[in-house]
């Protein structure tokens, strides 16, 4: 949390991996503690924590949007787009997708920041 000045993460529902009740509350417990404790930390720290929608993160294109027309199979990990012919690792891609949904600036993704007005000025 202290590396970084906003965070995207999904705003997960586990309900539909859990054949129990019981194993569902367990699981869906787990996952509120621990959205409740990553906005806690970042309201700590004076970070910006946004909950993205997971639907369609990693069969949607970051860069132009476009969505692939049938599903990945979990054993592909490049994701390559039809449209405009991006490709890259398919995590990344995912996590560059909700950079994008929750309106923060992607290229902090791969730890590269955006060049600050502060930089720009001293230049």
């Amino acid at each position: 949390m202290r590396d970084h000045d906003a965070l995207a993460v999904e705003d997960f529902k586990p309900t539909f991996l859990a054949k129990s009740s019981m194993a569902r509350k367990a699981a869906d417990a787990a996952i509120g503690a621990t959205q409740r404790a990553l906005i806690e930390m970042g309201r700590k720290h004076g970070r910006d924590v946004r909950l993205v929608h997971p639907a369609h993160t990693t069969t949607e294109c970051a860069p132009c949007g476009a969505r692939t027309k049938h599903a990945l199979p979990l054993s592909e990990r490049t994701y390559t787009c039809t449209a405009c012919g991006t490709s890259r690792p398919r995590d990344k891609n995912s996590a560059h997708v909700m950079l994008v949904r929750a309106g923060l600036n992607p290229a902090g993704a791969d730890r590269v920041r955006p060049d600050s007005p502060q930089d720009r000025q001293a230049a």
